[in-house]
């Protein structure tokens, strides 16, 4: 049996399949345990479409990024033609990890191992010496060498996805339940405007779980709780694609309120909308009605996880200076309740490692995201 596996026994997947009201939780072990994360990335992250960062995050062809997906090195390039594409970063020789750093304005990614070459549509087309000294055509090897390993990858709006696995469904299948509740949002107006990025001492589980919780609003956060009251939230948990929670009239306190360009062609009821949703596993979105706020949470070893925080907004208005003030108020606003957040994911993290906790209970209504999140979690894992 895998290391890690005995956690998600028959009972606890049991337990996890009942009604909220009846259900008991992911035992502390799935927290805490190596073993456990090592088996996450094989059945969980490997196996569904995960977002791995921005198309901005390779804006020009010869743009290229190192990322990672499922435990992998991955590279994420904008190749001649201007399209996204990613490949796994290792060189077909040998096995060296071809990028460490991000870089602009190549036309070749070059091993600095042997010196082979790659062009940036992941075609092999340098390879010295490789038939003895001088001679460097393949032709006379006895079997083909291929190219780069190419993933399979999708771009939604301003995001980039990918399934390691190759056998996942394809992605316009796998987004359509959001696209179509969001389809009155064009996601492909959106520029990127704000960034941050937090390194947090607790499983990643936990900061999606957080983020989709409700309940805790108004003990956490009772600035947002005065604007944003938990008792006007409507909770969402009948799909496994997005899990979380929705206002209706979502009408913030501070200098940015009404101050930045709207998605266009709202309508008075969009206008007012605020919906935060993880994108199962570890995607959070949360759309405005002029602003899209995504939180990429990766995992860093079973109790870290790090938050790669970036603020959307509407054309000019991301990079506008004379709104450069407005964007610092929306990105505050943030700050000030995912410090809350942190602390309480920290603290969850030291409870899990050093009580007798035992995966405790849910409520009926309340805690129904969490539960469904971690019941996808579980039965991932247990396939």
């Amino acid at each position: 049996m895998p290391d890690g596996l005995d956690i998600i026994s028959p009972t606890v997947l049991e337990r996890l399949r009942k009604p909220a009201g009846e259900a008991g939780g992911l035992p502390p072990e799935a927290y805490t345990s190596a073993g456990f994360l090592a088996l996450e990335n094989r059945r969980l992250f490997a196996r569904r479409w995960v977002c791995i960062g921005l198309a901005e995050d390779v804006a020009e062809p010869g743009s290229i990024r190192p990322v990672t997906a499922a435990g992998k090195a991955l590279i994420l390039l904008r190749d001649d033609a201007g399209e996204v594409r990613v490949f796994h970063n290792f060189c077909r020789h040998r096995g060296m990890r071809l990028i460490d750093a991000p870089c602009e304005g190549n036309k070749r990614i070059l091993c600095p191992y042997h010196s082979w070459s790659y062009a940036l549509d992941g075609r092999l087309v340098k390879t010295p010496h490789v038939a003895g000294i001088d001679q460097h055509d393949r032709a006379a090897l006895p079997r083909e060498i291929p190219g780069l390993a190419e993933v399979r990858t999708a771009v939604w709006g301003p995001l980039v996805f990918v399934n390691l696995s190759d056998d996942a469904p394809g992605f316009e299948d796998y987004i359509r339940p959001l696209a179509e509740r969001w389809k009155s949002h064009d996601l492909s107006v959106l520029r990127r405007g704000e960034s941050s990025n937090y390194a947090i001492g607790g499983n990643w589980k936990l900061a999606l779980e957080n983020f989709i919780d409700t309940y805790h609003v108004p003990y956490v956060h009772p600035t947002l709780n005065s604007y944003c009251d938990m008792k006007d939230h409507y909770l969402v948990a009948d799909n496994d694609v997005y899990l979380g929670q929705g206002l209706e009239n979502y009408v913030p306190e501070d200098e940015a309120t009404g101050a930045l360009p709207p998605f266009p062609g709202l309508t008075q009821e969009d206008s007012k909308l605020m919906e935060a949703f993880c994108v199962f596993p570890n995607l959070c979105m949360t759309l405005f009605h002029d602003n899209l706020r995504i939180i990429l949470v990766e995992p860093d070893g079973p109790n870290r996880c790090t938050e790669r925080v970036e603020v959307f907004m509407v054309g000019e208005a991301a990079t506008d200076p004379a709104l450069a003030k407005t964007r610092k108020a929306v990105v505050d606003r943030f700050r000030e309740f995912n410090a809350e957040d942190i602390e309480i994911i920290e603290n969850l993290q030291r409870a899990f490692e050093t009580t007798a906790w035992d995966g405790g209970y849910f409520t009926p209504y309340m805690d129904g995201p969490v539960h469904r999140y971690q019941r996808l979690v579980a039965e991932a894992v247990a396939e």
